[in-house]
């Protein structure tokens, strides 16, 4: 294995970052020796001609390549980039000796059948950077409060393992926060948890999802409208809308061919209470009518794309007529 290349993978990209800022302390690399590359937005080629060169008044330098889908099957992007993987192998085959070459790969698996996925594995540090379970979230957020000597009602933290839906950043940033708002009491409930740890985008537009397939339309509108008032794009919006509607069909698919609670959280990465809603969605709508609103979501997108429709209108639209 070379010392010079590294290989983190897994769903928790923050643990990824982490490994990564701990490399770049034990090399000593300054911040003017650091650079990184994006495979959705590079070829793979400038990082490699990159890490070819020496550091600049330095003894080492990183190389970071980020989002490398092409180690996985998982994930296509909207614009896929012909990447020069001939370049990337022969860099592996040969690493420069100044450079420590970081691959990223955000994805909850490898595809082992790739030659240049094969390669990396053969020649590189490899660590699976996966998300804690639901029962290590509980543990660490203890742990944190109860260094500061504060205690934490059990629907409180019930509530922020909710709130942060299993992202450990998120969980970082919203607890760290929330020790600085408790830092003169003695113990943290469910209405200090409301008011502090900010609910995510998904899960408003999951709440969003929920009232629509409730025949709620107005709470529905409420929320959305709630949204934008934080200065959410309604883009985006649509988006993860447009995904959770393909997840009760992938959700339906699961159930048919016979996959219990666990293997649809597996499959979500999901936490028990949401992999609940997520298959309770899936049994109360029809197929055909998770069918027809992506198709309108979908129209909706194109027509925002093209000038025809104002994107707060036409969502509010969508939600009006669901």
């Amino acid at each position: 294995m070379s010392e010079q290349i590294h290989l983190f993978f897994g769903l928790d990209y923050y643990i990824i970052k982490q490994k990564t800022n701990q490399l770049i302390v034990r090399h000593d690399i300054d911040d003017f020796n650091v650079t990184t590359y994006d495979m959705e937005e590079s070829n793979v080629e400038e990082a490699v001609n990159d890490a070819s060169t020496i550091p600049f008044m330095a003894n080492h330098k990183m190389v970071i390549i980020k989002n490398a889908y092409f180690l996985s099957n998982e994930y296509k992007p909207k614009k896929e980039i012909n990447h020069n993987l001939d370049a990337l192998k022969r860099y592996i085959d040969n690493p420069s000796f100044e450079t420590i070459l970081v691959v990223q790969a955000p994805y909850r698996k490898l595809d082992e059948r790739r030659a240049i996925t094969k390669l990396l594995k053969g020649h590189a540090n490899v660590e699976e950077c996966t998300p804690l379970n639901e029962q290590d979230l509980r543990s660490w957020v203890r742990r944190q409060l109860g260094k500061h000597s504060i205690a934490i009602d059990a629907d409180a933290l019930n509530e922020i393992i909710t709130r942060v839906e299993n992202n450990t950043e998120v969980l970082v940033s919203e607890v760290t926060k929330l020790v600085f708002y408790a830092a003169d009491l003695t113990k943290v409930d469910l209405d200090m948890v409301k008011r502090v740890i900010t609910k995510n985008v998904e899960d408003n537009v999951y709440e969003i999802t929920n009232s629509l397939l409730a025949n709620q339309p107005g709470r529905a509108l409420e929320i959305y409208n709630d949204l934008i008032m934080h200065s959410e794009d309604p883009l985006r919006i649509l988006g993860i809308l447009v995904n959770k509607y393909r997840e009760i069909l992938h959700t339906k698919l699961l159930l048919k061919s016979g996959k219990d609670k666990a293997a649809i959280a597996d499959y979500f990465n999901a936490t028990s209470g949401r992999t609940y809603y997520i298959m309770k969605n899936a049994r109360s709508v029809r197929t055909e009518v998770v069918e027809e609103q992506l198709r309108k979501l979908e129209e909706l997108d194109y027509q925002i794309k093209t000038g025809q429709i104002d994107k707060k209108i036409g969502l509010e639209l969508f939600i009006l007529g669901t």
